[in-house]
Parts: structure tokens; sequence; C-alpha cells
């Protein structure tokens, strides 16, 4: 059984969270411009298990509609359900802040993120080509699958 709770990150979070950041995303932003996407009218919820951070969501939530910036959980939590427990509360989060949609993207090559967004109801609405830089210098950039979910119809 796991013990997952989540919490809006308090000041010292954050650089627990940019930890997981920095580990999980191929080009990763400063600790500067994560800090700066964690005040209004962003919001960043921190995912834990058994008093340890785990994952983080960076959602930016303007008039009635919501976008997940930034969303990943500790290579160490994987195959856990800790994605999905975290999905779960970013969507319970933007429901009760009454948001009407919520928006992400998703590289194309990570299926596993995409397995979890569409059996989470996430709904595919167009590529961006090339979007994202590629990984390392022998690579080519890399689409962006863009996905919505609606909350309130």
């Amino acid at each position: 059984m796991n013990s997952f709770h989540t919490t809006t990150a308090r000041a010292q979070d954050i650089r627990l969270a940019h930890a997981i950041h920095q580990q999980v995303v191929p080009t990763s932003w400063r600790l500067d411009t994560f800090t700066d996407s964690t005040t209004s009218p962003y919001c960043l919820r921190t995912l834990w298990q058994n008093q340890r951070l785990i994952g983080y969501a960076i959602i930016l939530m303007v008039v009635d509609e919501a976008t997940v910036i930034d969303i990943g959980v500790h290579q160490d939590a994987r195959g856990q359900g800790a994605g999905r427990y975290l999905l779960n509360d970013v969507i319970t989060c933007c429901q009760q802040r009454q948001m009407a949609s919520l928006w992400l993207e998703v590289r194309a090559s990570n299926q596993i993120a995409r397995g979890l967004y569409e059996t989470s109801g996430f709904v595919t609405q167009e590529v961006r080509k090339a979007y994202y830089p590629a990984a390392d210098a022998n690579a080519q950039a890399e689409d962006a699958i863009i996905m919505s979910y609606t909350l309130f119809r």
C-alpha cells in the first residue's frame, strides 16, 4: 500500500522539487526560473511518500483555464502509482478552483506519460512539430503532443 499525499508547496519545498526537475527534465530550468514558476498565477503541488518529496506539478491557472507547466516524479518512485496520484491531485485542485479545462504538452517519445494522460481522460488536440530541444547533440528536436482535459462542461 502506498502512503502518498499531496500539498501546496511551502517555500522550503522548492529546492527539493527543483532537484527532481533536474533529474527528470532533459533541459532543466535554473532554480530562479523554477522558483518564479511557483508564485501566482502558478501553483506548485508536491507529492510526498513517507515524509519524502517524490514529485511535483507546476500548474498555471488563468481565468478558467489551467495548464500543467511541468510535472515530474523521482525515478525511484516510478511504477508505484505516484504519477497517477499526482495527476489526480492536479485535476482535483483545478476543479476546486473552478477551472473549465486543463491543458498539457508532452514529448512524443514519452509513451509512459502519454499513456497515463490518455487513460486519465486527456485528449490529443494538436502536435507541435520539433518543439522540444533534442536531449543530446546527435538527436533531432522532438514533437510536443498537446492534450486537454475537460473539467466542467
